[in-house]
């Protein structure tokens, strides 16, 4: 039965109903589950999302997507729901241009347009404005974001430099994900979903106090199995979490709102990793079973006025704290307070401008006793000053922009760092517009690489990264005297509205690198045992340096729209390829931190969206992902199915299988990271949503 069942959902996720359904709606989309209230505009912006309703636009002002200067993509509600994904990651699958895999247990590389890794360090990431980058180690924790998604408004994709608004980090893309305002989710949601392998549940209840003040609040918890081995085997134990929040907004009046938002979340899970063996007589790696956990709160205030149409004023203050422990024994302790205020002025009918100001700071400790890392300063504080200034000037109404900005930043460790950027939209015609730009970006080096000490493998003989006849011990050192990344990112796409309805979004991108963080030979020694009387092995110390260059370029496609008034299409594609500096020295190839061979050079997917009257509808969504690393990962073919049937208004019952193509698959795996590789396994569950 389960067989059976199992090869229905992949023939359904392959080939979409053909026929008219005699029930069919005659409108595009089903009825939503209802929501309470109307949501006020006003309090859903973020800072970073500055009266950008629409979209997180390079312009940082309200503005529909078909009219930014830059490669956005708007994960909406319906997107969200209709959706097969269980997390905000799985989620980010949809967008082209978007790289996501799964590394361990909980963990996921994501990334945009090249240098995946768990930690992506290229990708600035957000929840309401609030960054969540995790500037000691550069990167993001998935596993942490457990915000249930009936609580999502919409995730905005900014893809390509973000930095003349956004600051450092957001060097190869943007991603906002934008909560419900509290006076959208008025009431109780109640969402269920159950596998064999994973097991999730989580409750929001929003209110109001008065006509001005509206509050939610929500828990959610998770236990999952997590990947397999290549046998099938559980590869780890349980991953287990809860997350718990709320949120205030008050609208005193017409022009000024408050939003208090606080958050904590907490798990636990274990996860399989290869240490070096310590013993220089008996080398060789060994496997051993990590117990890992983490605990993270986080407070938001954010104060908007809007004095008129012409004039608005944002001030915002978070306040970040996160302890976690991994790889046997590293501690992670890290906090950060922010403080950001913003102006958007339309001075005259020409020039609107968009001024901020902000500062944080950041305070960590890195200790313990892990045999992988250590940190010559274990404790650190790190300041960040900046301020951006936007210029979007029409230069023919209706038809010509120009926008020239730059963000200026001063940070105790590197100095001071310029991102300036120029971008031209022309509409065309009602039908057509075209954009482009040039931008400048940096990345300031993460704590790991100004102070850190690896020691992650030994290549026995025979290895093909070994020419030597004895074990060759790796150790790589921080360069304390780290400057940025840079990068100069040129860019194109176009938009136009096609025929019956339809849509093509078309971007083109080529990026150069500079200072790229590298792998770079810096001594060997043999290694002695007495009473052993020759060398039982040999000690190689690298070190991380900022001399690797690369090129990047691609293209990013998305073609959307109706087949039947009840049939939604989307199809998207994009392409990535590259090319890296060879060393002046050796003449090879960079050993960049993150392999740029670890980004997949095609992908492509297919959704369908069908309704049969106003309460059934199925969905379905197809991905291809070429092969990494060259051919480690092999290239696959994901199909993913939801069912679903309303039986009453806000009642939802929902059958989802989930990898259907195959019994499982691996996705992803991290250079200079010794752990076996995770398979992902194909899954059948069910979900259950109520709303009262």
């Amino acid at each position: 039965m389960r067989k059976s069942l199992i090869t229905l959902l992949c023939c359904a996720a392959l080939l979409p109903p053909l026929a008219t359904p005699a029930f069919a709606q005659t409108d595009a989309a089903p009825a939503e589950m209802p929501i309470t209230d109307g949501q006020p505009a006003l309090l859903d912006m973020s800072l970073e999302d500055l009266l950008t309703l629409e979209s997180t636009s390079v312009a940082k002002k309200r503005q529909r997507v078909s009219d930014s200067a830059a490669a956005v993509y708007v994960i909406t509600q319906d997107d969200i729901r209709r959706s097969a994904a269980n997390s905000i990651p799985e989620l980010l699958r949809m967008v082209p241009g978007v790289e996501v895999g799964q590394q361990q247990n909980g963990g996921y590389a994501v990334t945009i347009r090249g240098f995946n890794s768990r930690l992506a360090n290229s990708l600035l990431v957000m929840v309401d404005g609030r960054s969540i980058y995790v500037s000691t180690l550069s990167g993001t924790f998935w596993d942490q974001l457990m915000i249930p998604m009936g609580d999502l408004e919409r995730i905005e994709v900014v893809r390509g430099p973000g930095a003349t608004l956004w600051g450092a980090n957001a060097v190869n893309g943007v991603i906002n994900i934008i909560t419900k305002h509290s006076a959208a989710a008025l009431g109780i949601s109640a969402d269920a979903r159950t596998s064999t392998r994973r097991q999730e549940t989580s409750l929001s209840l929003g209110g109001r106090l008065d006509d001005a003040v509206s509050y939610r609040v929500h828990g959610a918890w998770r236990r999952d199995k997590g990947p397999q081995e290549a046998s099938g085997a559980d590869m780890s134990k349980r991953w287990t979490g809860i997350d718990a929040g709320g949120r205030l907004d008050w609208e005193p009046d017409a022009v000024n709102a408050i939003t208090l938002q606080s958050e904590y979340s907490e798990g636990q899970f274990d996860t399989p990793f290869t240490f070096v063996n310590r013993d220089v007589l008996t080398p060789g790696p060994v496997r051993v079973q990590t117990e890992s956990d983490f605990k993270a709160w986080n407070v938001l205030g954010r104060w908007t006025h809007k004095a008129g149409e012409n004039f608005d004023l944002s001030l915002q203050a978070t306040f970040d704290s996160l302890d976690r422990s991994e790889f046997n024994g590293l501690t992670l302790e890290w906090q950060q307070v922010a403080v950001d205020a913003g102006i958007r002025w339309k001075a005259t009918d020409t020039h609107e401008f968009n001024v901020g100001v902000g500062g944080r700071i950041m305070h960590d400790k890195l200790l313990g006793n892990s045999v992988l890392f250590s940190l010559a300063n274990p404790v650190n504080t790190d300041r960040w000053m900046s301020g951006y200034v936007q210029d979007d000037i029409t230069l023919i109404p209706d038809r010509l922009r120009l926008t020239l900005g730059t963000k200026l930043e001063n940070n105790n460790f590197t100095g001071f760092e310029y991102q300036p950027s120029a971008r031209l939209f022309f509409r065309a015609s009602n039908a057509l517009s075209l954009w482009g730009g040039v931008s400048r970006a940096v990345r300031t080096p993460s704590r790991f690489e100004r102070s850190a000490v690896m020691s992650v493998t030994v290549l026995l003989p025979g290895d093909p990264q070994n020419p030597y006849p004895l074990p060759l011990y790796t150790r790589i050192r921080a360069q304390a005297a780290r400057q940025p990344e840079v990068l100069v990112a040129w860019e194109a796409g176009a938009r136009a509205k096609l025929p019956d309805g339809w849509a093509l979004d078309v971007s083109g991108y080529y990026n150069n690198y500079s200072k790229l963080t590298a792998i770079e030979f810096a001594s060997a020694s043999p290694i002695f045992a007495p009473p052993v009387p020759f060398p039982v092995g040999i000690q190689a110390d690298l070190e991380m340096q900022g001399s690797g260059k690369a090129r990047t370029w691609g293209v990013e496609a998305a073609l959307s729209g109706h087949i039947k008034p009840w049939w939604k299409v989307e199809a998207t594609w994009s392409h990535f390829d590259f090319k890296a500096k060879a060393s002046a020295l050796t003449g090879a190839p960079p050993n960049l931190l993150f392999a740029l061979e670890g980004s997949p050079r095609n992908q492509a997917g297919l959704r369908n969206s069908l309704d049969f009257g106003d309460r059934v509808s199925f969905d379905t969504q197809v991905r291809y992902v070429s092969s990494l690393l060259g051919g480690t990962i092999p290239a696959y073919v994901s199909g993913d199915v939801r069912l679903t049937y309303r039986p009453s208004d806000g009642i939802e019952l929902s059958l989802i299988g989930e990898n259907l193509f195959k019994e499982r698959r691996a996705e992803f795996t991290q250079q200079f990271f010794q752990a076996p590789i995770a398979f992902t396994p194909r899954t059948i569950s069910v979900q259950a949503r109520a709303r009262f």
